[in-house]
């Protein structure tokens, strides 16, 4: 497309299309036509804007062409600026962005986040390769891509944002970071188009992740992370010619489970995992990050009373034992623990003696010195 900074001389765009090019444009005045009156005013308004610059390259590029249709064009395309969005957050000092694959963990919390990417990463190499993924995918482009055209996303991040948005989910990482919100900030319009295309583009992704799945993919269609990962394949033209894996490392992925925000911010832990993450392993690190996620975002957990809410009761042989303790120091006030435990010539002392004849136990029968310092009655003030 051309660029609208420059002048029509200057354009990089070939004044022949490809055929396979041509073929695209014809498709989508098309599509347009057919479906620009069933969508909400703001989005039909975009199409059809994008319907007449898809007619008007496909007329400029031709041999029929003008000059009129050229001044038109560049006239379109320099009030059609595609929307920045650089209200979002993407800093290279944000937190999200430390976590590379070449990351080391570094403690517990780290090496269970580590342990859901790879599970995350696991299930969609499970998947991705089928021949009907790239079928499938093929065949929704164009409709998934001029659903979101009025949002005029222009690279994977605001993608990955916006879907992630759409599907009320965010990653969460160790150190408490997280995606940003890409419509903080944003203009009025521009949320208002997007609260109209999230229904019908959710929709749209579940239908083509219900038709992946009809075709023997293992998959779940309902799965946000399978989601996640159609948006990017069919809006940012992932090439899917390659080896799974070289697909999944181009690809932002999601843990096939997730934690209820809500209910983390009411103190509460609840968690959903998909059928890719039905393993014991990976549901006990997802609990124990929903545990954490409540501990830093709700109120303390409330625990049961001890002893069932009964007073606490001390055993009946302490109790004993500290009446007896009392009786020797008040005869004898100078007598400690270690006094107690002594020789007096060779012999146990009389105390001890006394001791062991109260609680009726043995003449052998020694106490532990640290049990007796601990119920040694306490020196009146």
């Amino acid at each position: 497309m051309w660029r609208p900074d420059r002048t029509l001389d200057e354009s990089d765009v070939p004044r022949d299309l490809p055929p396979q090019e041509r073929r695209n444009l014809e498709e989508f005045i098309r599509w347009a036509d057919d479906t620009a009156e069933s969508l909400p005013a703001p989005v039909r308004s975009r199409l059809k804007g994008d319907r007449k610059i898809a007619t008007l390259i496909l007329g400029v590029t031709g041999a029929a062409g003008t000059e009129a249709d050229r001044r038109e064009l560049a006239e379109l395309l320099r009030l059609q600026i595609p929307a920045p969005w650089s209200w979002v957050a993407r800093e290279r000092g944000k937190g999200y962005r430390q976590w590379t694959d070449d990351r080391v963990p570094g403690n517990t919390d780290e090496r269970r986040h580590k342990r859901q990417k790879d599970s995350g990463i696991q299930a969609v190499l499970g998947w991705i390769g089928h021949p009907a993924v790239a079928l499938e995918v093929d065949a929704a482009r164009l409709k998934l891509s001029a659903l979101v055209a009025p949002l005029r996303m222009p690279d994977q991040g605001i993608v990955t944002f916006v879907t992630a948005d759409f599907l009320d989910c965010v990653s969460v990482y160790p150190d408490g970071s997280e995606w940003p919100d890409p419509f903080a900030g944003a203009p009025t319009e521009i949320i208002e188009m997007a609260e109209q295309i999230q229904p019908m583009f959710v929709a749209q992704l579940k239908h083509l992740a219900a038709r992946i799945e009809s075709a023997n993919v293992p998959l779940d269609p309902n799965d946000p992370a399978v989601l996640l990962v159609l948006s990017q394949l069919t809006l940012v033209r992932v090439a899917l010619d390659r080896h799974p894996a070289q697909i999944v490392a181009d690809l932002n992925i999601w843990p096939p489970g997730s934690m209820d925000r809500p209910a983390a911010a009411r103190g509460q832990v609840s968690v959903h995992a998909s059928r890719h993450g039905r393993t014991a392993r990976f549901q006990a690190d997802l609990i124990a990050g929903a545990e954490v996620l409540a501990r830093r975002l709700g109120p303390p957990s409330i625990r049961p009373p001890y002893a069932g809410g009964r007073q606490r009761a001390t055993r009946r042989d302490t109790q004993r034992l500290r009446d007896e303790l009392a009786i020797l120091v008040e005869q004898d006030p100078s007598l400690t623990p270690a006094l107690l435990l002594g020789l007096v010539q060779g012999q146990d002392p009389p105390a001890l003696h006394q001791l062991r004849t109260a609680l009726g136990a043995e003449d052998a029968w020694l106490p532990d010195q640290r049990r007796l310092e601990r119920n040694w009655p306490k020196p009146r003030r």
